[in-house]
């Protein structure tokens, strides 16, 4: 693995990824965000993304562990980031009850992810629900841009992009298919290929199908000289989920190499990378005291998905 690739593999790298294509090329353009707001939000939205990856990381090293149930240091430690979390947030403006909602959903999913994989009991409606929910790191970064920028969040905007979201999860799920297998990480199209074996493509296509009609339906809402735009940069984030899917595995993978020394996640790595975080969102606060809110966004409902 090169230079470049393995620094992409790093929480740091997931985050700058995330941030990219998600919040400057999606979210931006969406709510039209000018030039010059997007230069002071994104070093914010850039530290707080690498702080979810620090925070996924303690589920990620505890798949087999159900946290409820033994009560570890690690189920500490989500107690524990959730209080900084919000803290941190509060002192730079970027908290409003949107985004509260959305830390909530958060520590849902990473509780769901981590009973569902702990326990190996999962159905059609269990990885669904995952997947519905894993894109909540995304959401809370659109969330705070609303927040730090004094806005409510428009719900027509906010419902026309949540199936864009799961859908794009599910596209990186496909793309990285025959990976996951092999290091037995949870993908929602090995998921499938279990649960309905030779006709499990036509079964996700079902879903993602599903996805995919209510945003065009949501997307006929906005006004006309929106539409072509909106729809081109939402369909570059999922275009993945509606092509031809992967062939599918069914022989057992080879057993994945163990990591190189130092390549686990030390306990310490954890908490700097907390204070790091923390320091970012300190350090960019200055420059966006401009954008504090002056009255609290309406509170988000619950998102708009139904489990087939």
């Amino acid at each position: 693995m090169n230079g470049l690739a393995r620094l992409a593999a790093t929480p740091l790298g997931k985050a700058v990824g995330i941030t990219r294509d998600y919040v400057s090329r999606l979210y931006y353009v969406v709510d039209e965000v000018p030039r010059g707001q997007r230069l002071r939000l994104t070093p914010v939205l850039l530290a707080v993304e690498y702080l979810v990856y620090r925070v996924d990381s303690l589920a990620e090293r505890n798949t087999e562990v159900d946290l409820d149930a033994e009560r570890t240091s690690d189920y500490e430690a989500f107690h524990t980031y959730k209080r900084a979390f919000e803290k941190v947030l509060r002192r730079v403006g970027a908290w409003n009850e949107d985004v509260a909602f959305l830390v909530d959903e958060a520590e849902r999913f990473i509780r769901l992810e981590n009973a569902t994989t702990s326990r190996g009991t999962l159905t059609r409606g269990d990885f669904l629900a995952l997947v519905e929910l894993r894109p909540t790191d995304v959401r809370l970064l659109r969330a705070m841009t609303f927040a730090l920028r004094g806005r409510p969040m428009p719900p027509e905007t906010r419902d026309l992009l949540w199936p864009v979201e799961v859908l794009a999860d599910i596209a990186n799920d496909l793309r990285h298919y025959e990976q996951d297998v092999a290091l037995g990480t949870l993908n929602v199209y090995a998921a499938f290929v279990r649960l309905y074996g030779d006709t499990a493509a036509a079964e996700l296509r079902r879903e993602v199908d599903r996805y995919e009609s209510m945003f065009l339906e949501r997307l006929s809402a906005l006004p006309a000289e929106r539409r072509a735009r909106v729809a081109e940069v939402c369909r570059r984030r999922y275009e993945a989920a509606v092509r031809p899917y992967p062939r599918t595995i069914t022989a057992p993978p080879a057993p994945a190499p163990p990591p190189p020394p130092g390549g686990t996640r030390p306990r310490g790595r954890v908490a700097v990378g907390a204070v790091l975080t923390a320091a970012s969102l300190a350090a960019a606060a200055y420059g966006l005291r401009r954008f504090r809110p002056s009255h609290p966004t309406p509170a988000l409902r619950t998102p708009r998905g139904h489990l087939a």
